[in-house]
């Protein structure tokens, strides 16, 4: 049993402090230095490490060959899909805006937009995924459901933790011991100083 698809690079972690320091560059107006480490923080071996877990199944990564054949029709599915805004938030601070599987701190999606809204150069948003800024894409925020919503997961708080892009996407609708998961939520999670970059939610977003 392992915690996640494949121990995360140090590229990672460089690139979340760089967006930090973007971050607070922002809020201090000095769009020159956000601009700088937003650049930095676009390392193309974080793309590269995110599609080998979230592309093509692989079966030394996912130990699975193919999707699950066996989910619920939707008319058997929990109706909702996600939960409330209010639910998310209260998982993502529970969880310390780290990711339960992998360990590895995310972003809120709010501040990503932030970024995108005010440096639409450096973040080339554009529709091929795996060409965009690579660390606001894989960071970002997301809600995982351990026992996925397609195989009869509910939204209740104790069906859900926080997760990275690589670990959201790589998972799909596996369930935790069909790719040899341990559940993250026989760990305590990581709580600390890190606030997932939600100190920008105030920040203008005009472009510049």
């Amino acid at each position: 049993m392992r915690n996640s698809f494949l121990t995360p690079i140090p590229e990672i972690d460089k690139a979340l402090d760089y967006l930090s320091i973007s971050a607070d560059a922002l809020l201090n107006e000095d769009l020159v230095s956000a601009s700088s480490f937003l650049r930095l923080a676009d390392m193309s071996e974080i793309a590269r490490f995110y599609k080998r877990i979230a592309g093509k199944t692989d079966l030394s990564i996912h130990r699975q060959s193919f999707q699950p054949k066996d989910k619920l029709p939707k008319e058997l599915r929990v109706e909702s899909r996600m939960p409330s805004k209010k639910i998310e938030e209260m998982v993502f601070k529970r969880d310390g805006w780290r990711c339960r599987f992998c360990d590895k701190r995310v972003i809120s999606r709010m501040t990503r937009r932030i970024f995108i809204n005010r440096f639409p150069t450096e973040t080339h948003w554009v529709s091929a995924e795996y060409e965009r800024h690579t660390s606001l894409h894989s960071q970002a925020a997301s809600l995982d459901h351990i026992l996925p919503h397609s195989r009869g997961g509910d939204n209740a708080k104790t069906n859900l933790v926080t997760a990275c892009g690589p670990c959201q996407f790589g998972r799909n609708c596996w369930t935790l011991e069909e790719v040899e998961f341990n559940d993250p939520r026989e760990r305590q999670p990581i709580v600390d100083a890190w606030d997932g970059l939600t100190r920008m939610h105030h920040t203008p977003t005009q472009t510049t």
